[in-house]
């Protein structure tokens, strides 16, 4: 199969202000709405291009030592961070600091001031930090969950009866609860416990806030 080459475009680069020891990305205004939803203190993944590796003679190195050791054995670049790889992408986990405008400020990172970014993503344990869950990717309902602000709810697939008849709801895995990057999961009477929880909070609400609710899903107070 042939390749076609393909074109990666900067939404920004990466700034360091070494006086003041700040690292930030400045978006450019054309993508400055991609980064609505971000917020301060939230975990993202940097993805960058070492436009400075970008040569055809480091697109060709496949082993190093790594961290630049020579006493460190030679190693498959697909094995280390080397920015000397078949395309120089690095990608990096950062915590935003704060957000002024269409500037992230970030933890400090290895990567020159002026590298190029090509891509920002949320940070998702599931996704990014694996570990053994009850309920395996392809068993959520992705696109049947909900978000609720930070809370994002997913739900099981639904399996054949026959095959849950000797499964307690204390040991079936019914939902994926993640609120922001961190995720767990809720048994189906964990489940049945959560929502009596939220029922009782609902019912301590204020009568004057419960009667706004009710008018404006259109029920009858």
């Amino acid at each position: 199969m042939k390749f076609e080459p393909f074109k990666i475009l900067p939404i920004r680069y990466v700034r360091k202000n070494e006086e003041l020891q700040e690292t930030y990305i400045e978006i450019l205004h054309k993508f400055r709405e991609a980064i609505e939803g971000l917020h301060e203190g939230d975990w993202i993944k940097l993805v960058l291009w070492f436009h400075r590796s970008d040569t055809p003679a480091g697109r060709r190195v496949l082993k190093v030592h790594p961290y630049g050791n020579p006493k460190n054995p030679l190693t498959g670049v697909f094995a280390t961070r080397s920015p000397y790889r078949p395309n120089p992408v690095a990608l990096y986990t950062v915590r935003i600091h704060r957000i002024e405008g269409n500037r992230l400020y970030i933890d400090w990172i290895d990567a020159m001031d002026g590298t190029p970014v090509v891509d920002i993503k949320i940070f998702v344990e599931r996704y990014d930090c694996p570990k053994e869950m009850p309920i395996e990717g392809r068993e959520a309902d992705i696109r049947g969950g909900r978000m609720i602000d930070e809370v994002n709810i997913i739900p099981r697939e639904n399996e054949h009866l026959d095959e849950l008849e000797e499964v307690s709801p204390g040991e079936y895995d019914a939902v994926i609860l993640e609120i922001g990057p961190k995720a767990t999961t809720l048994t189906a009477e964990e489940l049945v416990e959560l929502i009596e929880t939220l029922e009782g909070v609902y019912e301590s609400l204020p009568v004057e806030i419960k009667d706004k609710l009710r008018r404006r899903e259109g029920r009858s107070p």
